[in-house]
């Protein structure tokens, strides 16, 4: 799993919350390794990641209110279809008062069989097609929501999909 967190890692200090004042950007990078990683900034702090290396890693600014540690629940939508992500919740920093959500391998444990496998696939394509429609991108939890434009980083999705598995 260390290259996952390599290919998403430099993006997560600095995830933020998107500014309604200003309008940030998609971001398509490969570190040295040539593993993508698709990001959307806003003044200079990164507000979703979807990067992979050994695994696929999906890190989100948490909307509203953060529960207790440990599991966490997010919906990503397109306005007529989304997808409910299980993960966790991830602390930043002491000196922020913000938290991550972060999801590995679509929700898949690394033991599991199927992970990679054709029913992985499935799963990726769907979050993928979503994401690739949406306009706006809708990241939601129980209370309250945010919205990212459309991604328009070109190549973006067949660099993800070449890279799972």
């Amino acid at each position: 799993m260390k290259a996952a967190v390599l290919a998403v890692a430099p993006a997560l200090a600095l995830l933020t919350a998107p500014s309604l004042a200003t309008a940030g950007s998609w971001k398509l990078e490969f570190d040295n390794r040539d593993l993508p990683s698709l990001s959307y900034s806003d003044q200079g702090k990164a507000t979703f990641v979807l990067g992979c290396g050994r695994a696929l890693g999906l890190h989100a600014r948490y909307p509203g209110e953060a529960g207790r540690a440990g599991k966490a629940t997010i919906t990503i939508g397109n306005g007529r279809k989304s997808i409910k992500l299980i993960g966790e919740f991830e602390e930043i920093s002491a000196d922020d008062d913000a938290t991550n959500f972060v999801q590995w391998d679509l929700g898949y444990s690394r033991q599991d069989p199927e992970l990679f496998g054709k029913r992985w696939k499935r799963a990726q394509a769907r979050l993928l097609g979503l994401m690739e429609r949406a306009s706006p991108l809708t990241i939601s939890s129980r209370t309250t929501s945010y919205q990212l434009p459309r991604i328009d980083a070109a190549g973006w999705r067949a660099a993800i999909e070449r890279c799972g598995g």
